[in-house]
């Protein structure tokens, strides 16, 4: 797939572009995974939620990047760690800052790349859900 040619990529933003794309399949296999260790079964449906929210995000990055990238598990092994030692609801506690953290480093891309706003409002609804799953 070709980058979009109408918008000029800097190779800054190609870069940046990158790392949130990878960032969005990663985070894909992260909530897959979260679905089937969780036992709660609303918590296993808003992970698959996300999971196919972060899945369109990243296909709207890849429209800009022109790149094919594929899901690293990383990210998804230290989660399984971490929920084993330190439970669900600490867990969730840093996925959401990491959500909010995201929404807020895809604010000085919006400008240039319109469609980055839907991811934004996204992430800040996924950092919300987990505030909200904490609670219950």
């Amino acid at each position: 797939m070709k980058a979009q040619s109408h918008i000029k990529i800097t190779e800054e933003e190609k870069k940046q572009l990158i790392k949130a794309q990878q960032g969005e399949l990663d985070a894909v296999v992260l909530y897959r995974k979260l679905s089937v260790m969780t036992k709660e079964i609303k918590n296993k449906e808003i992970f698959l939620k996300i999971a196919a929210d972060e899945g369109k995000h990243a296909s709207i990055l890849r429209k800009y990047t022109g790149e094919k990238l594929e899901a690293k598990n990383f990210k998804t092994l230290v989660v399984t760690i971490t929920y084993k030692v330190f439970g669900e609801k600490y867990l969730l506690n840093t996925i959401g800052k990491g959500e909010f953290k995201a929404a807020k480093d895809y604010l000085p891309l919006v400008m240039k790349f319109p469609d980055i706003q839907k991811i934004i409002d996204d992430e800040n609804l996924h950092g919300n859900l987990m505030s909200k799953m904490i609670k219950s």
